[in-house]
């Protein structure tokens, strides 16, 4: 089954609106809820089918006019079933940023169930003075079930294009059935993977803050030029990250709105 969902967000008296949505099940999207802030829309992303079937593929495509902010938000986890059938589930999305407009895309999680094969592939094309908020965290697995790292792949990528410049060219490939995924230099002795993607010529962070390590949690943070951060999370530590992820929202919030 293909999902998909287009959106198109506009101005209105100052306002940001929720101005064309197409979808196709089993993606649907809610009303526009205005939130935290007048001026930030927030629309959550609903899948009906409940995961990713073999051969399955959901497209999103996602355009902001100039000066619009937007929250998307996943209403539950992308569960990713077993590849059966020898074909791949995919996702797909395509988001252009128009002068000044702002979106954020809160946690994308990813479970890829024993034998699946998932790709995801995320392509930005935004201004100099327009803001990407990106967050993802990737299961090993349905943990409660022992499954860890027992899927046949997951690839993941991200774009980020500012006008003719690729900022951002992320690739995630982990392979477990032909590679060692605890591997030094790869997982090592952590679970879970998580990023969160702050792209804001204004946003500041304290690096020493985002930059530490113990034994069962790590967080390192690279900045991307004068552009903003990439914050990286290893960890077997799930709760934790998800709160500290909603500690550099609020930062990113108290520097962008």
């Amino acid at each position: 089954m293909d999902g998909k969902l287009d959106f198109y967000f506009a101005l209105r008296k100052q306002k940001t609106i929720m101005k064309d949505v197409y979808y196709q099940p089993p993606l649907k999207a809610s009303r526009g809820l205005y939130v935290d802030n007048p001026n930030d829309i927030t629309v959550y992303l609903m899948e009906s089918s409940g995961g990713l079937v073999a051969g399955d593929t959901n497209a999103y495509s996602v355009l902001l006019d100039k000066g619009t902010h937007v929250t998307l938000h996943p209403q539950a986890a992308t569960k990713v079933y077993p590849a059966y059938n020898g074909n791949p589930s995919r996702q797909q999305v395509q988001i252009e940023l128009g002068e000044q407009a702002s979106l954020t895309w809160k946690r994308e999680e990813v479970i890829p169930f024993a034998e699946s094969e998932f790709h995801s592939h995320t392509t930005v094309n935004m201004k100099k003075n327009s803001r990407f908020y990106w967050e993802e965290i990737l299961y090993p697995g349905r943990e409660k079930r022992g499954e860890r790292f027992t899927f046949d792949k997951c690839h993941t990528q991200l774009e980020v294009w500012m006008e003719d410049d690729c900022l951002v060219y992320d690739s995630l490939r982990f392979e477990p059935s032909h590679q060692d995924v605890k591997h030094f230099g790869v997982m090592g002795d952590y679970y879970y993977i998580a990023s969160v993607w702050l792209i804001d010529k204004e946003i500041e962070l304290d690096v020493e803050k985002w930059n530490h390590s113990s034994a069962d949690h790590q967080i390192s943070i690279t900045r991307l030029r004068d552009a903003g951060y990439l914050v990286r999370f290893l960890s077997n530590d799930l709760p934790r990250i998800k709160k500290e992820m909603d500690q550099l929202g609020n930062q990113k919030l108290a520097v962008s709105v």
